[in-house]
């Protein structure tokens, strides 16, 4: 017979964490009490996001828009062969759970844009930056800005990375370090590469910045960037400043509220399209009209994976779309187009 699962008793489960003196009871209770919102799913978001479970934060919000592929496997330690083409959300959130099923955990499988940061990142204490564009890094920082939302930004690729705590008006934003780059500019793991052990690193360093944050012990790297050379094991930590002409802090940035409807995920052949008017079906029903049109891949509880084409479609609850193995932008509005269609004529 199979061992039936034991229950965490609170204190033995954080007996480690509770005997430091600088932590104890109150710390504990402190990241018990919290909510943290970990951006991005990949080699960063996956370590922090284990570690901060492990430590006993609370609720965890996970928001991702992919799903699990097998480049990822090497680095992104929440998931396995298993796993392949499931969303990564769904996949993380159950591997928390059966890390540490004290906490909650939120699985959000959307597209953080413009539109929606700010809804997806309300109600949180910290937001944890797992991405790899800095796109969507401006849109965190100004949404954590306006939501006074202490952020704590990593960067990992190659043997290199970065670490800093944005808690504006205390500190600079990110927009005051780094203003104005074009992810064009930027290596990514598809070009520079990355070892494994670099997100890793980075992650649990994350990790580790949060639970100071949430908790008050230790000195945060606010006002401050971490620059890290695995090559050598060189670490240097410079002094950053708000920049007085910064129309983030000031608050006159102009936010972009229109809703992006096509996004490339970072270094491949994939393309995220948010539906200009959402579909109004279940999940279930929707699979029904899938079945009987495409052949299908697989189902979950977030995520319906199929195949058109030569195309991979994972179709989420309101009509959001991933298209895999697409070149253009003409193709993919195309083929979302054409699969869109068959569903809404066959209900």
């Amino acid at each position: 017979m199979p061992r039936a699962r034991r229950i965490p008793v609170y204190g033995e489960y954080y007996s480690r964490q509770i005997i430091m003196k600088e932590f104890g009871k109150r710390g504990q209770s402190r990241l018990a009490r919290s909510r943290v919102a970990v951006v991005g799913l990949g080699g960063l978001g996956t370590v922090a996001s284990l570690y901060l479970a492990l430590a006993g934060v609370g609720n965890i919000r996970l928001i991702d828009q992919d799903t699990v592929e097998l480049p990822n496997l090497h680095r992104q330690i929440l998931y396995t062969l298993d796993d392949l083409h499931y969303p990564k959300v769904e996949v993380s959130a159950n591997r928390l759970v059966k890390a540490n099923s004290l906490l909650k955990v939120e699985p959000v499988p959307e597209n953080l844009n413009a539109h929606n940061a700010e809804r997806l990142l309300s109600g949180v204490d910290c937001v944890v930056d797992g991405l790899d564009n800095l796109l969507t890094r401006y849109v965190v920082n100004r949404a954590c800005v306006k939501l006074e939302v202490p952020y704590v930004f990593g960067a990992a690729i190659g043997l290199e990375g970065n670490l800093s705590v944005f808690a504006p008006p205390e500190t600079p934003c990110l927009e005051c370090v780094l203003p104005d780059i074009s992810d064009e500019c930027v290596l990514t793991c598809d070009t520079r590469g990355v070892l494994g052990a670099t997100p890793g690193i980075v992650g649990t360093m994350q990790a580790m910045e949060a639970i100071k944050v949430l908790t008050g012990i230790g000195s945060a790297l606010k006002g401050k960037l971490m620059i890290c050379d695995f090559s050598d094991m060189y670490f240097s930590v410079i002094d950053i400043f708000k920049r007085d002409d910064c129309p983030v802090c000031q608050g006159t940035v102009a936010v972009e509220k229109l809703r992006e409807r096509l996004v490339w995920l970072c270094g491949r052949d994939t393309a995220n399209i948010n539906p200009e008017q959402p579909l109004r079906m279940s999940l279930g029903q929707l699979y029904e009209s899938i079945r009987r049109n495409f052949k299908v891949r697989l189902r979950s509880h977030l995520a319906v994976i199929f195949d058109y084409k030569g195309f991979e479609i994972s179709l989420f609850h309101g009509g959001r779309m991933l298209i895999k193995n697409v070149k253009d932008e003409d193709t993919a509005l195309k083929v979302y187009t054409e699969v869109r269609r068959k569903l809404v004529e066959s209900r």
